[in-house]
């Protein structure tokens, strides 16, 4: 597929962050098909803070480095236009108020090793677990503009600076939530970011090794 025709699919960004408590913090966004397939990856390199900025920036910090540092940068960089973009990070909300696309925050209901199994379908319902008709289960954890909602046992929470209502936001996601479990792609991230950096930390290991293969 051309760089043209995949351009004009649909997709949906998940964005999240991994701390190393020797390296900092690495960022990494993925951008999906709705049929949950990749279609770009990208990952920051490793971003600390000095200790001034800690002093300075107090408890706005995390916020400071997730959305305006290391989120801000990945999406630019982006070469594909993301419908919404979910992210497992809290601190990452404030991103919503500098890019114009929807910020989502993803929380899993269930344990990871216990992933539910993905429905075809979109009822708007209150059932939770999943019903037994295969039905993509949706029910709003507020009212008017959608502040939450639960899709397959996920907790969908909207930025502040959202006014899209908990149908708007599950007719979104409806496509992407059809064939992936909306928590499991940050999986996919980190197991990404983890590989890259035993990769980097081999090539740095044994640079002589490495040149002579």
């Amino acid at each position: 597929m051309d760089a043209a025709s995949t351009k004009a699919l649909a997709a949906f960004g998940f964005l999240t962050v991994l701390e190393s408590p020797d390296h900092g913090l690495f960022g990494g966004y993925l951008v999906l098909s709705p049929q949950g397939r990749p279609l770009e990856f990208r990952c920051s390199t490793p971003v600390t803070a000095s200790r001034a900025q800690e002093i300075l920036y107090g408890p706005t910090l995390r916020p400071y480095l997730f959305a305006e540092v290391i989120g801000r940068a990945l999406i630019a960089g982006a070469e594909l236009h993301a419908t919404a973009i979910l992210t497992d990070q809290r601190d990452m909300l404030p991103l919503s108020l500098l890019r114009p696309e929807e910020i989502l925050l993803v929380r899993s209901l269930t344990s990871d090793s216990a992933l539910p199994e993905i429905a075809t379908t979109l009822s708007i319902s209150a059932k939770y677990p999943l019903p037994d008709d295969g039905a993509v289960s949706v029910s709003s954890t507020a009212a008017g503009a959608a502040a939450g909602l639960i899709i397959n046992g996920c907790e969908i929470i909207a930025s502040s600076t959202s006014s899209r209502t908990v149908d708007e936001l599950a007719r979104m996601l409806e496509p992407l939530a059809c064939n992936v479990f909306l928590a499991e792609p940050f999986q996919r991230i980190r197991a990404a970011l983890t590989e890259a950096q035993l990769a980097s930390h081999d090539a740095a290991e044994y640079p002589y090794d490495r040149a002579a293969a």
